[in-house]
């Protein structure tokens, strides 16, 4: 009996808990704070788009009063009431709308648009998920918050088994040496601590700046040169290049651009921690095999 007793509280205890009393509901956010509401949000804003869409793909999206400029998936979210941006949050308006919950993105917002949500008396729960394993647990969390637990509970099964299949597809291949751009000028790449990297090594790539102390390191052509990568993967779409892209060309001393192995990816299936990024892994995952096959 100790035992189980022992186990339960341990069980209880970890970090991506949620529990329900008969009096309220307590969900523990990525900073590990413990969010407790009275019942299921009925009223929530979100301040991220990858936020808005797990909302709307675990089947909150109607119970959202609120989100961020950049919340344009699916079409359905670009209706939602804008109430912030990268650089602010309008607070009069965010109080206006009575949330029972406001979900932001700790990198992204920053405590400088969280702190001030909490000073107002609104719950806050708060997200920074770095790895592609997560996601099916942020579905479920999401799923306690809104009451939607039936769908998020399988949004996660089906999330982590398609991941399962693409990682066994993928899974002893030979390394390929990967620049991930997300800018230009100046050039802007990410570092092994964002969920960039989780996709390429899941590919069975190498980010070549793995080890980049800042999460969005600025960096310069000669430092990816001398790094020599054999695959360049940069936001953008095939169909509607960006005008930038063509400037790799000229630096034919990178096996990437040599071997014609330059491509690109819609950011927002990259670099939005949600169902889609599976999209994006997909397309990353033949490009490096495309690569692979010149090697």
């Amino acid at each position: 009996m100790k035992f189980f007793t022992a186990l339960v509280f341990i069980l209880l205890s970890t970090f991506w808990c949620s529990v329900t009393t008969a009096s309220e509901l307590i969900v523990v956010d990525d900073n590990g704070a413990e969010v407790r509401l009275a019942q299921p949000a009925k009223r929530i804003i979100s301040l991220a788009p990858n936020i808005t869409e797990v909302l709307f793909h675990i089947g909150a999206g109607a119970q959202l009063v609120g989100a961020d400029e950049y919340s344009n998936y699916p079409p359905e979210a670009t209706e939602i009431l804008r109430v912030s941006n990268y650089a602010a949050a309008n607070y009069e308006l965010i109080l206006s709308l009575k949330p029972d919950i406001v979900i932001a993105w700790q990198s992204g917002n920053g405590d400088k648009m969280i702190n001030p949500l909490r000073k107002l008396g609104i719950p806050v729960f708060v997200v920074e998920t770095r790895q592609m394993d997560q996601i099916p647990n942020l579905f479920k969390r999401f799923g306690q918050l809104s009451g939607q637990v039936e769908q998020a509970e399988q949004r996660a099964l089906a999330f982590s088994l398609r991941l399962k299949k693409l990682r066994a597809a993928n899974h002893e291949k030979s390394l390929v040496k990967t620049f991930y751009q997300i800018w230009d000028e100046p050039l802007i790449t990410l570092n092994g601590k964002h969920m960039v990297s989780s996709v390429i090594e899941l590919c069975g790539g190498v980010n070549i700046f793995l080890e980049a102390i800042p999460l969005v390191p600025y960096v310069n052509i000669e430092s990816v040169i001398a790094a020599d990568p054999q695959v360049i993967i940069a936001g953008g779409s095939q169909e509607e290049q960006p005008q930038w892209f063509k400037r790799w060309q000229k630096w034919d001393a990178i096996s990437a651009v040599n071997n014609r192995h330059v491509y690109l990816i819609p950011a927002d299936l990259m670099q939005r921690h949600s169902v889609r990024i599976l999209d994006g892994a997909e397309m990353m995952c033949g490009y490096l095999d495309r690569a692979r096959a010149k090697l």
